[in-house]
C-alpha cells in the first residue's frame, strides 16, 4: 500500500523538515510531492489526483479548489485550531509522527480501498485476560502483561474492550484519537478500519501500544459482537503486533464463547477464595457444556493466575480442573495501581511461557 500524498506549504524550512521526517520513516507507505506555490501544483494536478492533501492556508489555492483531487487538510500553526470539520485542520508544528497519524485517519476516511498488506494467522498471539468472578485484579494483570511483553522487545498492543475500563489507568501517550473514532469507523461502510486503527493508537513510554478509553463509557455500548471480532481479525491477520493482550469482562454466553475461540491463548485472574472458588467451578462446568453446543474449543487454552493469593486458609488453589497455574501473587498493599502493575512486571515467576 501507497498513498499519494501532496504537502502544499510556502515555507521552505517547514516542508523540507516534515518532507525529510516522513520520507525517513514512511517511504513504504507514502508517495511524497511537496510544493512551494500554487502554479506548480496546479500544473501537477492538470494529469494527476492524489490521496491526502495538506495545504498550508497561506499558500494561495483555496481548500474548496482542491477537494476533487484528493482529501484535503488545511495546515494551521496550533492545536487549539485543529477540527474534524468537513474540510479538516492540522497543526503542523505538534509532533511528526502525529502528523503521520493524521494523514492516515485521512487516508482511511477517504472512502479508498487499498487495504493494507494481510499477515499469516499465526503471527500474531491474541491473549485474553478475564475472571470468571471478577474484582480479582485482572485489568492490572493485564496491563502487567502487556509491559512485560513489550520489555521483552515484542510490539504489543493492549486492548480494553470492558465497557467502563479505562487503558488511561495504566498508560499514557500522545495523539488526537479514541477509541470511539474506532468504534465509529466499525460503522461507516467508507473507512479502511485497519488504517483506522493505525492512525488511532497511541504509544506510552513503556513501548505499549494502547487506545485512549472513550470521552463516554456510553459510546462502548455500540460496540458489537461483529466489531469485535472484526477487530481481532484485523490485528490477527494485520502482521502489526507480535502480542495483543485483550482486557475483556467474561460474560457466560455463545457470544462470548466465540471471541473467546479466536484467541490464542487465555488466562483467569482468580484469588482462591471460597466464594470465587465455588464461582470458578460452577462457571467452568457450564463452559464445557457450551464448548459441546458451540463447537468452540477453550479449555485447553486457559491458564489460571492467582492474584492477592494469601498464605492463610483464606485462599486455596482451584482443584478438580487441569488448568496450568501461571503464579501466584500475594497482596501489594499500600501502592497505587501502576506501582502495582511496575511489581507486576518485574515478578517474572507470574508469567510462565505467556508471552513465548
Amino acid at each position: 500500500m501507497q498513498i499519494k500524498l501532496i504537502i502544499a506549504e510556502r515555507d521552505d524550512r517547514y516542508r523540507d523538515m516534515i518532507t525529510r521526517f516522513l520520507e525517513k520513516n514512511h517511504l513504504d507507505t507514502l508517495e511524497i510531492f511537496s510544493f512551494s506555490g500554487p502554479e506548480l501544483l496546479r500544473n501537477f494536478l492538470a494529469g494527476e489526483n492524489a490521496d491526502v492533501i495538506l495545504l498550508d492556508r497561506s499558500f494561495g489555492i483555496e481548500a474548496s479548489e482542491l477537494a476533487a483531487y484528493g482529501k484535503v487538510a488545511c495546515l494551521c500553526d496550533s492545536e487549539s485550531e485543529e477540527t474534524k470539520t468537513p474540510v479538516r485542520t492540522i497543526a503542523k508544528y505538534k509532533k511528526p509522527d502525529l502528523i503521520y497519524n493524521d494523514i492516515l485517519d485521512l487516508y482511511a476516511e477517504s472512502g479508498s480501498r487499498v487495504s493494507s498488506r494481510p499477515g499469516n494467522k499465526g503471527s500474531c498471539n491474541l491473549i485474553l485476560i478475564t475472571s470468571f468472578s471478577g474484582g480479582n485484579g485482572a485489568s492490572t494483570y493485564a496491563a502487567a502483561c502487556a509491559k512485560k511483553s513489550a520489555a521483552h522487545n515484542k510490539r504489543t498492543l493492549y486492548l480494553n474492550l470492558e465497557p467502563t475500563g479505562s487503558s488511561a489507568d495504566f498508560f499514557s501517550g500522545t495523539g488526537s484519537y479514541s477509541f470511539e473514532d474506532l468504534i465509529f469507523a466499525l460503522k461507516s461502510q467508507r473507512v479502511d478500519v485497519g488504517l483506522k486503527m493505525k492512525s488511532t493508537v497511541r504509544e506510552d513510554k513503556s513501548g505499549v501500544f494502547y487506545f485512549e478509553p472513550c470521552s463516554s463509557a456510553m459510546y462502548m455500548l455500540e460496540l458489537g459482537q461483529e466489531d469485535i471480532l472484526r477487530i481481532l481479525n484485523i490485528l490477527s491477520t494485520g502482521g502489526d503486533y507480535e502480542n495483543v493482550v485483550v482486557d475483556m469482562d467474561f460474560r457466560l454466553d455463545t457470544d462470548f464463547m466465540e471471541i473467546m475461540n479466536c484467541m490464542d491463548k487465555i488466562v483467569l485472574v482468580e484469588n482462591g477464595g471460597t466464594t470465587a472458588n465455588t464461582k470458578f467451578a460452577r462457571t467452568a462446568d457450564a463452559v464445557k457444556i457450551l464448548e459441546g453446543q458451540t463447537k468452540c474449543s477453550v479449555m485447553n487454552k486457559m491458564y489460571i493466575f492467582y492474584n492477592n493469593f494469601s498464605s492463610s486458609e483464606s485462599s486455596s488453589e482451584i482443584q478438580g480442573f487441569s488448568i496450568p497455574v501461571l503464579g501466584k501473587l500475594p497482596p501489594v498493599k499500600h501502592a497505587v495501581t501502576r506501582k502495582i502493575v511496575d511489581y507486576m512486571v518485574g515478578q517474572d515467576v507470574i508469567f510462565g511461557s505467556l508471552l513465548e
